[in-house]
């Protein structure tokens, strides 16, 4: 065996116990993971209770705390700021027909998209190849609809 070969056989063996101790700390965390979560919920109907955030008959977000869960009250959210997206989201819904907007396969669709950089949220518009809840024929409409609702947008 010439030195050359001796080297990479070394280099192979290093390798792979590099890769096995990495496997090895992945194989401690996710073990610790599941033990540290073991009580990890398969099913909503297994919570025991629920509290959260509501939308009530007159769209306003109401607090709703500690009850059994049924299925009268799947509509409760974990954050009011979750309830107060979805309220946001159906107003959204409301305004997008006067633009006729919503994805098209066929053609190019404008979406609104947010973007979150150093903690600050803002938008921005581009073509979007997957569908997108707020999609435009556009970059006009799109732009025009951002800038009519941009309220509503950031609630959403």
């Amino acid at each position: 065996m010439t030195s050359e070969e001796k080297q990479n056989i070394l280099k192979r063996l290093n390798l792979l116990e590099l890769q096995q101790t990495k496997n090895l700390e992945e194989l401690s965390a996710l073990k610790e993971f599941i033990q540290e979560n073991s009580s990890l919920i398969d099913d909503w109907m297994d919570l025991s209770e629920i509290s959260g955030y509501y939308i009530n008959s007159f769209s306003k977000v109401e607090l709703y705390e500690d009850r059994p869960v049924t299925e009268e009250n799947m509509n409760v959210f974990a954050t009011e700021n979750q309830a107060k997206a979805t309220l946001a989201k159906s107003k959204l819904s409301q305004l997008l027909k006067s633009f006729k907007s919503g994805w098209k396969s066929n053609v190019n669709n404008y979406a609104i998209l947010p973007i979150i950089k150093d903690d600050i949220f803002s938008c921005y518009i581009c073509i979007s190849v997957f569908p997108q809840f707020l999609a435009f024929k556009n970059r006009g409409d799109a732009q025009l609809f951002y800038d009519t609702h941009k309220e509503l947008i950031h609630d959403y």
